[in-house]
């Protein structure tokens, strides 16, 4: 299942998840609205092991309702689920990612001060109008996925892979990530995305899917890998 690590970082957030279900009601204010955070439990039935277009299907087949409970109840999820609308999953992500950052506070290991200062980093590089948060999570060396400009309303998408190797820290975050977008996308006829996973390849299938996962969302134009 996408997002779902020993480390910490998602784990933590499922017991988190767990919890908020016995507890009041509240909301979050996301860029798609106000979120609320302890709905009744949605169906367990997230397609995380369907193809995007499925997936696609079966967010646009739920009613608002049902949309809000599983953004509130699993953002972890939503966030990193190619087919997923981009708004939807940047509204997910940027709910989810003060988790991860609470959760690797909690660490001492090198590994995890490391991707801690890359999603701090982030995280400010989020206050810049025109970015969408895409993915997000600390298994690994860290992933992001990040676009300046909207993939689904954009006639033209090019995506960025770095080179094998590369960690999710605050070298990259606040140097490569911020110069690669800005510089190569002018929102809102384009969109450029850097995809940076812990298997990044733009042979894997992994890179193949999110490729997929545009292609279904997007309703203005070509992506281009």
């Amino acid at each position: 299942m996408h997002g779902v690590t020993e480390n910490g970082g998602p784990v933590l957030y499922a017991q988190r998840r767990r919890k908020r279900l016995s507890r009041d009601v509240h909301y979050i204010q996301t860029e798609l609205g106000p979120i609320r955070t302890i709905p009744l439990a949605p169906s367990p039935d997230i397609p995380d092991d369907k193809c995007p277009a499925r997936r696609k299907d079966w967010w646009d087949g739920l009613s608002e309702e049902e949309r809000r409970e599983y953004l509130a109840v699993a953002p972890d999820l939503i966030g990193n689920l190619d087919g997923i609308p981009s708004l939807v999953r940047d509204a997910a992500n940027r709910a989810y990612l003060p988790v991860l950052i609470d959760s690797l506070e909690q660490q001492s290991a090198p590994e995890a001060r490391t991707k801690l200062e890359g999603l701090r980093a982030i995280e400010r590089a989020l206050t810049t109008p025109g970015m969408y948060l895409l993915g997000i999570g600390d298994e690994g060396t860290g992933r992001a996925i990040v676009s300046y400009g909207n993939p689904d309303t954009s006639k033209t998408v090019t995506t960025h892979v770095p080179d094998p190797g590369t960690k999710l820290n605050a070298d990259f975050a606040e140097g490569t990530l911020r110069l690669t977008l800005t510089t190569r996308a002018q929102p809102p006829s384009s969109a450029s995305i850097i995809w940076l996973t812990t298997d990044t390849d733009r042979e894997t299938p992994a890179y193949a899917e999110f490729l997929s996962g545009l292609s279904a969302t997007n309703t203005a134009g070509d992506q281009s890998p």
